[in-house]
């Protein structure tokens, strides 16, 4: 029922609002939000190379797509999925997504992290998955 939401192309916050369903089933005594702005009562940022210019020290306000945590503290970052649509036109992966990623992992102590890409349209519901997890990327097609 949910394949509704590739094989019509919808907004990627509705495919990502949907895919925090759930993961919320799997982590029942966590948070999973979508687009969590804030460290503590702060902006959340992270420190990433490829971004658009800021203050070095300041580093950049990042809104993840799905995140797996504990609200109000970083004691307990669990994951962080940054989630893309992408076709045959657009390739969605960059080297930002990447990078915003492996900063969350330093900077703000997630213990995984990943990049999702839905195919649009979808092929027999197929994705590829990057995981980040102690400094290494693994790739998985599904």
């Amino acid at each position: 029922m949910d394949s509704y939401l590739l094989e019509n192309d919808l907004h990627e916050r509705t495919i990502t609002h949907k895919l925090a369903e759930y993961l919320q089933a799997l982590f029942p005594h966590w948070n999973v939000d979508c687009e969590y702005n804030r460290d503590g009562l702060g902006p959340k940022r992270v420190h990433v190379l490829a971004c658009h210019p800021q203050r070095e020290d300041e580093g950049s306000n990042v809104f993840p797509d799905v995140i797996v945590h504990q609200r109000g503290n970083n004691n307990h970052n669990i994951l962080i999925i940054e989630a893309k649509k992408s076709s045959r036109e657009n390739e969605a992966v960059d080297e930002f997504d990447r990078q915003k990623v492996e900063a969350f992992a330093n900077d703000l102590h997630y213990r995984y992290g990943a990049l999702i890409v839905f195919h649009i349209p979808p092929q027999d519901l197929s994705f590829h998955a990057r995981f980040y997890a102690r400094g290494e990327w693994t790739d998985l097609d599904a």
